[in-house]
C-alpha cells in the first residue's frame, strides 16, 4: 500500500537497537514484509542479499525483542493523539510451529498431543469507530512441559494478564495522557487479581464473566442478582457467521466442549445493569458494575448472553450502551489473530530456528497484520475516501487489471470502498449478505495484487 517504506520508517524507525545499522535493517525488513506478507523469510525477501541480511538480523542475540516492540508501541500511541477514547482489547493466543527435532526451544501449546509453539498475549488498539490503530503491548513466552524440572519461577497466565495491563496503561499515561484507554477482556481474564487491579489502579475496564460468583446480597449469586435488575435498554445486535465455533460449558465441575457452525443473524437483546458487591475467594468484598446482555428469544444452539463486569459508569442508558459497544470492539483482536497467524501473514508457516528469532518476526508480522486491518475497517468508516490515499498508482493499476471491473479504466477515480471490495473479490469474497469483507479475504486479495504491483513498478524503473 502507499509508501510502504514510509510506513516502515514510522513504525520502526526510532527503535533503539544499539546500532543505527540494525535499525535500518529492521525498517528494510518491515517494508519487504509489508510488500509481500508471508510467514517465511524466503518468500518475503526477493534477493539473496536481503534474505541473508534478514536471517542475520533475526538471529542476532544482541537485538532485544522489547526494543523492537517498544518502537511499534510508540507508533501506535502516536496515532492516538487527538482521540478522546480508544478501546484496547487484550487477549492471548498460541502460535503453533513446526519443530520435529525439538531443537528450537518451543513448548507445548493447544490440546493436541505433541503440538509445539509459543504463547502470545497482545493489547490491540481500536478507535471508538472500530478502526484498528496498532499494537500497544505484547507478552510472549514458552510454556514449560508439566514434567520438566527447572529452578526458574513459572509465571501463570494471570501474571501475564496483570503485567500486560500494567505496562500498557503505563505507556498510555506516559505517551498519550490525553487519550483514555478502555480495556476489553474476555472470559479468560475473569479472575480476582485482574478485577482487583482494575478497581485499585482506576483502570477503565470490562471483562466478560466466566464464573457465577458469590455476591454479598440476598440473591447470593451474580447471575441471579443481575437478572433481577431493571432493563436499561433493548436493541438489535448483528451476530456474524462463524464456522466451527467452539462452545464451552461447565456441568457439575466438568468442562464440556463442542463446536457448531453459526449462521449470521440479528438478535434482539435486553440489557440489565446494576452495581454488585462481589465476594472474591468467598471473603474479599469488591464492588463493580455488572451489565447483562441477554437475547430475548434464546437461540437454540448459540444464544447471546454476556455478563460484563466493568468499572465504567452505568448511571444512564448511554453509559450502559457504551459498555456493550466497547465489548463488541473486543472482536477486533480475534480478527488480528486470524490475519496474523493463518490469514495474510501466515506466521505459523515460519521455519526460523530459535525462539529469539521467532519473537522478533512475530512482532513485525503483527504490525503488518494490523496495517491491513486498518485499511479494511477504514474503508467501512470512510467509503468515499480516494483509493490513492491508501494505495500507490502501481497497486491500483494492478488491482484494476487483475479484477477487471466493469466500466472502469486505468486512470479513473476509484474510492477506497471500491478498491477494498475488489481486493476481497480477488480473495474469494462471495456473500455480501453476511456483512462487509473482513481482513482475511482482503489479505488474500493483496497476495495477488502486491507482487503484480511490484512487477509494474520495476518494469517502469528499467525502461
Amino acid at each position: 500500500m502507499q509508501d510502504v517504506g514510509r510506513w516502515a520508517a514510522d513504525e520502526f524507525g526510532d527503535a533503539e537497537l544499539g546500532d543505527r545499522r540494525r535499525t535500518q535493517r529492521l525498517v528494510k525488513l518491515a517494508a519487504e514484509v509489508a510488500r509481500t506478507p508471508a510467514g517465511t523469510v524466503t518468500r518475503a525477501c526477493h534477493t539473496s542479499a536481503s534474505r541473508e541480511g534478514a536471517f542475520r538480523w533475526l538471529e542476532n542475540p544482541a537485538i532485544r525483542h522489547d526494543a523492537v516492540l517498544s518502537a511499534t508501541v510508540r507508533a501506535t500511541l502516536r496515532r492516538c493523539d487527538g482521540l478522546r477514547r480508544v478501546h484496547v482489547p487484550l487477549d492471548g493466543t498460541a502460535l503453533t510451529l513446526m519443530d520435529k527435532k525439538r531443537a528450537k526451544g518451543l513448548g507445548p501449546v493447544g490440546e493436541r498431543d505433541g503440538a509445539q509453539g509459543v504463547h502470545v498475549m497482545t493489547a490491540f488498539v481500536v478507535s471508538s469507530e472500530g478502526t484498528p490503530l496498532g499494537i500497544a503491548g505484547q507478552r510472549t513466552w514458552v510454556r514449560k512441559a508439566s514434567k520438566a524440572k527447572s529452578n526458574d519461577p513459572v509465571e501463570s497466565e494471570t501474571d501475564h494478564w496483570l503485567k500486560l495491563l500494567i505496562n500498557t496503561h503505563r505507556e498510555f499515561e506516559e505517551q498519550s495522557p490525553d487519550c483514555e484507554a478502555f480495556y476489553q477482556l474476555d472470559r479468560g481474564a475473569d479472575c480476582g487479581a485482574v478485577l482487583s487491579l482494575a478497581v485499585e489502579a482506576g483502570l477503565l475496564l470490562t471483562v466478560r464473566a466466566a464464573h457465577d460468583r458469590k455476591v454479598d446480597t440476598e440473591a447470593g449469586r451474580l447471575w441471579k442478582e443481575v437478572s433481577g435488575a431493571p432493563k436499561k435498554a433493548v436493541f438489535r445486535l448483528k451476530i456474524r457467521a462463524r464456522t466451527r465455533l467452539r462452545k464451552r460449558r461447565r456441568v457439575r465441575g466438568k468442562r464440556i466442549e463442542w463446536r457448531i457452525d453459526r449462521r449470521g443473524r440479528t438478535a434482539k437483546v435486553a440489557v440489565r445493569a446494576v452495581r454488585v458487591p462481589l465476594l472474591l475467594n468467598g471473603r474479599t468484598r469488591l464492588e463493580m458494575n455488572a451489565v447483562l446482555v441477554r437475547e430475548r428469544h434464546l437461540h437454540k444452539q448459540d444464544p447471546v448472553e454476556w455478563m460484563l463486569l466493568t468499572t465504567h459508569p452505568i448511571k444512564t442508558r448511554a453509559d450502559v450502551l457504551a459498555v456493550v459497544e466497547g465489548y463488541v470492539h473486543r472482536w477486533r483482536i480475534e480478527d488480528l489473530h486470524r490475519t496474523w497467524k493463518r490469514g495474510l501473514c501466515r506466521f505459523e508457516d515460519t521455519h526460523l530456528r530459535s525462539v529469539h528469532a521467532i519473537y522478533q518476526r512475530a512482532i513485525i508480522l503483527a504490525a503488518v497484520a494490523s496495517r491491513t486491518m486498518h485499511l479494511t475497517y477504514l474503508a467501512r468508516r470512510e467509503p468515499g475516501r480516494p483509493a490513492l490515499d491508501e494505495f500507490n498508482k502501481y497497486e491500483l493499476e494492478a488491482l484494476i487489471v487483475l479484477r477487471e471491473p466493469k466500466n472502469i479504466r486505468l486512470g479513473d477515480a476509484v474510492t477506497l470502498a471500491q478498491a477494498v471490495r475488489w481486493l476481497a473479490d480477488l480473495g474469494g469474497y462471495m456473500n455480501p449478505h453476511q456483512g462487509p469483507p473482513g481482513p482475511t479475504v482482503v489479505g488474500r486479495g493483496l497476495d495477488y495484487v502486491l507482487p503484480a504491483a511490484r512487477a509494474l513498478a520495476n518494469r517502469n524503473k528499467m525502461r
